[in-house]
């Protein structure tokens, strides 16, 4: 069993069926990130302070400066790709367009629910 088999993961509201989603998973000091369809794909981690920016910059559609990842749109597909490791996380429009409007709303502001380390 991984780690990431015992997050409790959560997808955008906006999602709707919760299917082909954004999903994160908070843990203690830190925020996980993968596709629900393509875990294999891999996960990406930011602590508490870098997620916070990363849903700020998603939010505004600017910036990569949250130090964990970079984020590319090439037509209708959203690259999410890690700055120190191998993984590179793809979305749709759809997908990407239901987490960002979680964002907006507040759905990932985990700063009360990510203890710091």
């Amino acid at each position: 069993m991984t780690i990431d088999d015992r997050l409790a993961w959560r997808t955008s509201s906006y999602s709707g069926a919760g299917e082909n989603c954004v999903e994160v998973a908070p843990a203690e000091g830190s925020v996980h990130l993968r596709h629900s369809k393509r875990p294999a794909d891999g996960t990406i981690v930011f602590d508490a302070a870098a997620w916070s920016r990363f849903v700020h910059e998603v939010q505004e559609l600017a910036g990569d400066a949250n130090g964990v990842v970079a984020v590319e749109v090439r037509g209708d597909t959203t690259l999410v790709r890690s700055l120190s490791g191998r993984e590179l996380l793809s979305f749709d429009e759809g997908e990407w367009s239901a987490f960002r409007a979680g964002a907006r709303d507040g759905e990932f502001d985990f700063a009360d629910g990510v203890a710091s380390s």
